[in-house]
């Protein structure tokens, strides 16, 4: 009764944490720091030092093996694109010594790659944005004829692999001319390899989160996001569960399916305000930010895939409580700091405020902290004012100089 989970810092690896801990399961966490957010919890039993993944993949895994060797951990759960990567592609090397629920590094790379996920997906009938792999500058024009402008330039892959180390995929790019598609299309190109240009679809994001037993759907859960850091779009930081939309939930699981999937995965679709049908973006084969949400609403995702890893199936779980509110609090500050130095008047930016300060519900209950388990908030308060001290000491060292 016990599992390695890696790396330690992130909020979803905090959840895994408690949520086996809960359950009697010995956790031990995995990290470069050795004092990361997870670890602090009452729920980790050890904290271990790991190389880190993206700068030193090899003694990472070597790292990992080693760990699972000495410690005969049950399971081994990855919470991030990069070591999910890594682990998935040494899986001979833990042949015998361990659980790893989530699929082989091939079907990993298929999911994560969009140019072969948005293929895979039309094939199935899953509607997609209007998609096109553009190879050379030359074929921005006829780009620009199949799908019209704006468009958005992203790369094929969030997280690579190059001269032996992970990198990110660069930014998302929105453009509305030829000019800014050709400057886009050079600039992840140079990161990246032959970038995806996509139609830009107006609407808003919504996802289902899955739980596969090769192939088979087990566990689903959805939820919606009510603010959002940055506010233009990007992660959650006051969430609500909501019930499954019965559409995304059959798209979610026919594309799974086809994958043969197993292990959690998050399916992220857009809903296209033009026709209202809802597109399939990308999937995400690891816990998703607001996993705590889904352990609240009474899907127990991480120890629903522990017993998937240790017994080989479950019974199916598609039923929870709506209307569960969760808030990462130093994510919404960050909310309203980004909110209050946005261009416009000052009155519309001090709008943010009384948002921010508005009770977010009756019942909403705090990311980070629990008053169970305190050790990570004051973990993460600690990180927060440190790094936000060194941001404003940089920005005080950028200023020009005054001359008399």
């Amino acid at each position: 009764m016990s599992a390695l989970v890696t790396p330690g810092d992130l909020r979803s690896t905090l959840a895994v944490t408690r949520s086996l801990g809960r359950q009697g399961i010995r956790v031990t966490v995995a990290d470069e720091s050795g004092k990361s957010l997870a670890g602090a919890s009452r729920y980790c039993q050890a904290s271990v030092r790991a190389p880190s993944a993206a700068r030193s993949p090899e003694a990472f895994v070597s790292a990992i093996r080693n760990e699972v060797d000495r410690g005969k951990h049950s399971v081994v759960i990855p919470t991030d694109d990069v070591s999910l990567s890594l682990i998935a592609r040494a899986r001979s090397e833990f042949d015998g010594l361990t659980a790893l629920p989530f699929p082989d590094f091939d079907t990993v790379q298929a999911a994560h790659d969009k140019g072969v996920l948005m293929a895979l997906a039309a094939e199935k009938g899953i509607p997609v944005p209007k998609t096109v792999v553009v190879r050379d500058p030359a074929d921005l024009r006829d780009a620009i004829r199949q799908i019209g402008l704006p468009a958005v330039v992203k790369a094929r892959v969030s997280r690579f692999s190059h001269g032996g180390q992970w990198r990110t995929g660069g930014a998302v790019h929105y453009v509305r001319t030829a000019a800014e598609l050709d400057d886009a299309f050079r600039a992840v190109h140079a990161v990246v390899p032959c970038p995806l240009v996509q139609e830009h679809i107006p609407g808003d994001g919504r996802g289902i989160f899955a739980l596969m037993s090769r192939g088979r759907l087990r566990a689903a859960f959805a939820h919606r996001r009510l603010r959002e850091k940055p506010p233009s779009g990007g992660v959650s930081v006051l969430s609500e569960s909501v019930g499954l939309d019965p559409q995304l939930l059959e798209h979610a699981e026919r594309i799974l399916e086809a994958l043969k999937w197993h292990g959690v995965a998050m399916v992220e679709f857009k809903r296209d305000a033009r026709d209202g049908v809802s597109k399939l973006l990308e999937i995400n084969g690891r816990f998703w930010g607001s996993l705590q949400l889904a352990v609240d609403s009474g899907v127990d995702f991480p120890h629903l895939l522990y017993r998937l890893a240790v017994d080989g199936d479950i019974d199916p779980v598609f039923t929870y409580r709506v209307g569960v509110r969760l808030r990462w609090w130093l994510g919404d500050l960050d909310w309203l700091l980004i909110r209050l130095q946005e261009k416009g008047s000052l009155a519309r930016r001090l709008e943010a405020i009384p948002e921010f300060l508005r009770p977010a519900g009756r019942g909403t209950r705090a990311e980070v902290f629990r008053w169970d388990d305190p050790a990570p908030a004051i973990r993460e308060l600690s990180q927060y004012s440190q790094a936000l001290l060194r941001d404003t000491i940089a920005r005080l060292d950028r200023r020009p100089a005054s001359h008399a």
